[in-house]
């Protein structure tokens, strides 16, 4: 073979080596950057724990912690209304109570000044602590949470009951509208406790009674005696609301431990949706690690070959 001739052959095998290496160099950095990417992925995931990097990860696993996050979000919204509501009927029952007490200490001494044995003296006494207790109970009447007034429906006055000029106690404006809370999907339950419905209105409330109590005592036994109907008629509107009080305070607590559980479950359910397996997530991390050391290589025995590559 002439010199020419050798040295065209030299050329030809050198431009196709060149070739066939380009070829395998680009096969092999296109396996060393996807084995790359997977160990960054894994790497990723065990860092952050959360199996969605970005929705094209898992389009439909994207969409269902959307929803559950949703659902979350929702049922916090429930559990502030379930602890404002708990806390208003709490605060609720609490004044009820004390108007209980406050009407059995009238009554009995109604009954006290029932007696003929009291002096004009001491049945005024009795009168003067009636008073008092009239003034406690309007107090009670009156009983606020975070500055609204339990009684006093959707007024917008910081009280219930206000005195006129006369000295008459009066429901005020717009007590007679309800205060609920949404504590679950399309339940609503009412906080407030309408106030005449528990102290009466007019001649007919509480207040009134008291007044007119304090006045029979000072006249004599008799008038004091004739106002224990009216006495216990006004202690059994307070029982009554204070069980009404009590039968939603048990509602609202029922729901309360159902609202718990239905974000238990919630909460489960994304994190089997966003979080990762840590034990599964670290096997992932080592088994990608190796792939790449693999790939890194077998890209180091295809991008260094010899002059004797080439004339092969």
């Amino acid at each position: 073979m002439s010199v020419s001739g050798v040295s065209a052959s030299l050329t030809g095998s050198f431009t196709g080596g060149r070739a066939t290496l380009r070829g395998t160099s680009g096969a092999a950095q296109a396996n060393i950057a996807a084995a790359a990417d997977r160990l960054a992925r894994a790497n990723t995931a065990v860092a952050s724990g959360q199996k969605i990097q970005r929705p094209s990860d898992d389009v439909v696993g994207a969409d269902r912690a959307l929803e559950l996050r949703r659902a979350l979000a929702a049922e916090d919204r429930y559990s502030n209304a379930n602890g404002d509501a708990i806390s208003w009927l709490g605060t609720t029952d609490t004044a009820l109570q004390r108007g209980v007490s406050l009407l059995h200490t009238a009554r009995d001494l109604a009954v006290q000044a029932g007696s003929d044995a009291n002096s004009s003296i001491g049945r005024e006494a009795i009168a003067k602590q009636i008073r008092t207790l009239r003034d406690d109970m309007l107090a009670t009447a009156n009983t606020t949470y975070l500055g609204r007034p339990v009684f006093g429906g959707t007024t917008g006055e910081p009280v219930a009951f206000s005195v006129d000029g006369t000295g008459a106690v009066t429901p005020s404006p717009g007590a007679a509208g309800q205060v609920q809370r949404t504590l679950a999907p399309g339940v609503d339950v009412r906080v407030d406790t309408a106030g005449t419905a528990a102290f009466g209105d007019g001649d007919a409330s509480v207040f009134a009674i008291l007044d007119d109590l304090a006045t029979a005592v000072t006249t004599g036994s008799a008038a004091s005696s004739a106002m224990l109907g009216e006495l216990d008629g006004a202690l059994g509107r307070l029982t009554t609301s204070l069980a009404d009080v009590g039968t939603r305070y048990s509602r609202v607590q029922s729901l309360q431990v159902t609202g718990t559980q239905r974000e238990l479950s919630l909460t489960s359910a994304k994190q089997d949706v966003e979080e990762v397996d840590l034990a599964k997530a670290l096997m992932e991390l080592a088994a990608q690690d190796k792939a790449y050391q693999a790939a890194l290589g077998a890209a180091a025995k295809v991008v260094t070959p010899s002059i004797m590559d080439f004339l092969r």
